[in-house]
């Protein structure tokens, strides 16, 4: 399974920590500061982007860790809903309601 990590901060990092830790090699990061990409891909042996329409497209993810800051979180989760994406997000979801029909 194809991870992208969504968000290269503490949590997104912790994501990466914990599919490395489950056996997951096929992991992917984008964020858009430079140094968490820079810090992700030296720390952790990952592809990252700076792009994340590139992201996909390359990448062609499985599944998504969304590890953003919860006001976007809807965003990439609907872009996954779009695209028959799995997605994980753990937080606060603004909008969970509306996402909890669209899986039903």
């Amino acid at each position: 399974m194809r991870f992208l990590v969504i968000g290269l901060g503490s949590m997104g990092k912790r994501r990466i920590r914990n599919l490395i830790a489950l056996g997951h090699s096929e992991i992917s990061g984008w964020d858009n500061r430079e140094d968490r990409r820079k810090e992700s891909s030296h720390k952790y042996k990952i592809k990252t982007f700076n792009s994340f329409d590139e992201t996909v497209k390359l990448f062609k993810p499985d599944a998504f860790l969304i590890s953003v800051n919860p006001d976007k979180h809807m965003e990439y989760a609907y872009y996954a809903y779009e695209r028959n994406i799995h997605c994980f997000i753990e937080a606060s979801v603004t909008e969970a309601e509306k996402i909890m029909k669209l899986s039903v």
